[in-house]
């Protein structure tokens, strides 16, 4: 699915990431963005821009 949006033009974002090989597979893949309970869990929504402002490094 990854490789198959790239060549249609997309950027890919893959959901539900909570692993660290889940992570590195992707990264592999060269998904452009990762989200999931390894970065963080769901929080209120004043939580967002604070979290905005944080840099994760992937």
């Amino acid at each position: 699915m990854i490789e198959m949006g790239h060549k249609l033009g997309y950027k890919i974002i893959a959901e539900g990431v909570e692993t660290l090989e889940q992570l590195n597979i992707l990264k592999g893949m060269n998904c452009e963005a990762i989200q999931g309970y390894l970065f963080s869990k769901p929080g209120h929504p004043y939580e967002i821009s604070k979290l905005m402002n944080n840099s994760f490094k992937v």
